[in-house]
């Protein structure tokens, strides 16, 4: 057990220092719409907007670290059951590092309704399924 944690801090120590200087601080457009039943349901057509998601964990929660901050841990998007390009964004804020996947729409949506389907996988299995439908207008 205690080589697991070991092997957990070393993972998380490359990970702190050699991530966030390759994948910190992507830029985003326009606001953030959110895939949880609480984010609203209606937006502006053709107007910017990012879609971000993926895993956090605080830093000294070495379990977590190792599992959802890892290689085999993502965050697929899909619009309308298309699979959308992303970029790996991590951030360390306050202790707490987050392995984000970050789909941009600079130039937003068409006026339209679009279903968007987020999902988180770990060791190739699906962890959480977020389905969220949002009208453009």
């Amino acid at each position: 057990m205690g080589r697991f944690f070991v092997l957990a801090g070393c993972i998380a120590a490359v990970l702190v220092v050699a991530l966030p200087a390759t994948a910190n601080n992507k830029p985003t457009t326009g606001p953030r719409l959110g895939l949880s039943p609480l984010a609203p349901t209606t937006f502006a057509a053709n107007s910017p907007f990012h879609i971000e998601a993926g895993f956090t964990c605080e830093l000294a929660d070495a379990p977590c670290m190792a599992g959802q901050i890892s290689a085999n841990a993502g965050f697929d998007l899909y619009l309308d059951g298309v699979l959308q390009p992303s970029t790996v964004d991590v951030d360390l804020v306050d202790g707490v590092l987050g392995k984000l996947y970050l789909t941009n729409y600079p130039s937003g949506l068409p006026a339209g309704t679009y279903t968007f389907v987020g999902v988180n996988t770990q060791n190739g299995i699906t962890v959480l399924t977020r389905t969220k439908t949002i009208t453009f207008t």
